[in-house]
C-alpha cells in the first residue's frame, strides 16, 4: 500500500507541474488548450484504471 501512496504523490506532482507549465506558457490557442485538456483527461482516466489494477493485484497478493 505504501507504493500506491508514493505513486499517488507522483501523479499529483505531475499534474501540478503541468499546471505550472501551462501558466508560464500563457493561454495559447484554443485548439492547443483543448488538446492539452483532452490529454489531461486521458491521463486521469488511465491513472484511475492503473490504480484499480493495483488494488486487484493487492487483493490477490501478487
Amino acid at each position: 500500500m505504501e507504493h500506491t501512496k508514493h505513486l499517488e504523490e507522483l501523479n499529483k506532482e505531475t499534474l501540478a507541474k503541468l499546471e505550472e507549465y501551462m501558466k508560464t506558457k500563457g493561454t495559447g490557442s484554443i485548439e492547443n488548450n483543448e488538446k492539452i485538456s483532452t490529454a489531461k483527461e486521458k491521463w486521469q482516466a488511465s491513472w484511475n484504471e492503473f490504480l484499480e489494477t493495483l488494488l486487484v493485484l493487492e487483493k490477490l497478493e501478487i
